[in-house]
């Protein structure tokens, strides 16, 4: 059975609850971030944001486990496209290894502007304005805090991405009820 465009995306907005999960997920990774430079040595909190990031996509699969969202979303063609996008940012990792091996002080201007751009294209896909602030917000965030606050960047980048992932979190669980009504 072939189903609309505006019925597939209305499938994956409620089945996969236009991922809020793996928001949340970037939002608690953040902050425990913010609060590296604090415990251990510079050359350490590199490592670990590099490494770190990974613990984003399967927190959030645990979080969509323990929310009963169903964020991968296989069975819908909108689904697979949301992991086709999110898919190439495996191709940033030699980009952020190249950053620490040579300029490791702009690793968070760097994993923010890359990591911050690729929720555009779910705006479109979960019909959310949400995504557009989380693109716009980590963006503008990691080139200001990341390229101009340098000595702060791995307190304030971190905090930022934080803040902007759970009120991101909040205007979609906001939308998401608006729409049920």
């Amino acid at each position: 059975m072939n189903l609309s465009l505006e019925k597939l995306q209305a499938n994956i907005i409620t089945d996969a609850k236009k991922g809020f999960p793996i928001l949340l997920s970037g939002a608690i990774v953040f902050f425990l971030f913010s609060f590296l430079p604090l415990i251990f040595s510079m050359e350490t909190v590199y490592l670990i944001w590099i490494f770190g990031l990974g613990a984003i996509f399967p927190l959030g699969i645990l979080l969509s486990k323990l929310f009963g969202v169903n964020i991968m979303a296989t069975g819908n063609p909108l689904g697979v496209l949301g992991g086709i996008i999110a898919a190439p940012q495996a191709f940033f990792i030699p980009v952020f290894i190249i950053v620490y091996m040579n300029i490791p002080e702009y690793l968070p201007f760097t994993i923010g502007l890359l990591g911050g751009s690729h929720f555009l294209p779910y705006m479109w896909i979960y019909k959310s304005k949400a995504y557009l602030f989380v693109t716009l917000g980590v963006c503008l965030s990691s080139l200001i805090l990341g390229g101009f606050f340098v000595d702060q960047a791995f307190t304030l980048v971190p905090a930022a991405i934080f803040l902007i992932y759970g009120i991101a979190v909040l205007l979609i669980l906001r939308e998401l009820k608006i729409e049920q009504k």
